[in-house]
Parts: C-alpha cells; structure tokens; sequence
C-alpha cells in the first residue's frame, strides 16, 4: 500500500494514486528559513573566496562593469565567447594555470568558476 507521510492511503477506491491538492504545499519554500542544516550552503573558506576575487575581478576587467553578482551567468552579464577567452587568458595568466576553454562553458557564474579553477589549480599547473 502506497502512503503518504502522515500514514493515509495514497490510493483511492480504483486503487488509482491521488496526488495532494496542487495548493498544498508538502516542502517548505527555497529560502524560507524553515530548511534544515543539509540544505544550506557550505561556509566559503578563505582560498575560495580569494579565487571568487580573483574570478569576479577578471571579469570586471574584461566586462568593463561589475553590475552583476557571483551568480549570474556571464552572457547574462553582457559576455561573449571572445571576452570569455580574454578572461580564461588573464586567469592563466595570473595563476599559472592552464585552463581549458570549455571550462568557461560549463561552469557559467563567477562562484562556479572560481570552484573549478581552484581545482584546475590544484591539479594542473602550467608547464
């Protein structure tokens, strides 16, 4: 037998599945205050958030504003392919680093690239 939280039959008398009311609102809303510990982002530790700097700095160069935030999808920000480049070139060329074009592609915002360079970093240093 099918049952929901409180213990009640999810079924009805056709042994169909019943859903809850499409009002009823079984999961607290994102950003209530009501989640849990699991759900909240880590803590920013201090080589990550100097990485963030680092990242948002080099688009701002590039960009030639800072009217955006840490996640806001470069494009969205007035990117492009070329300007993309010139900022994976100035990172490289800062950190020592060799990073991938595609990187950019797919890690998007300032916050999910400095992740990903942090890691490149760990891992691939220049030759």
């Amino acid at each position: 037998m099918i049952r929901d939280d409180t213990g009640e039959s999810l079924l009805n008398d056709d042994g169909v599945t019943t859903r809850p009311d499409s009002g009823a609102r079984t999961h607290p809303e994102p950003n209530s205050g009501r989640h849990s510990a699991q759900f909240s982002e880590p803590p920013v530790t201090a080589p990550v958030r100097a990485m963030t700097d680092q990242v948002r700095a080099a688009w701002i160069e590039v960009l030639g504003h800072d009217d955006f935030d840490d996640d806001t999808p470069f494009i969205e920000a007035g990117g492009h392919s070329l300007k993309a480049t010139q900022v994976l070139i100035r990172l490289r060329r800062k950190l020592g680093v060799r990073l991938p074009n595609r990187l950019f592609f797919d890690h998007p915002t300032v916050r999910e690239l400095a992740a990903a360079v942090e890691r490149a970093a760990a891992t691939s240093p220049l030759a």
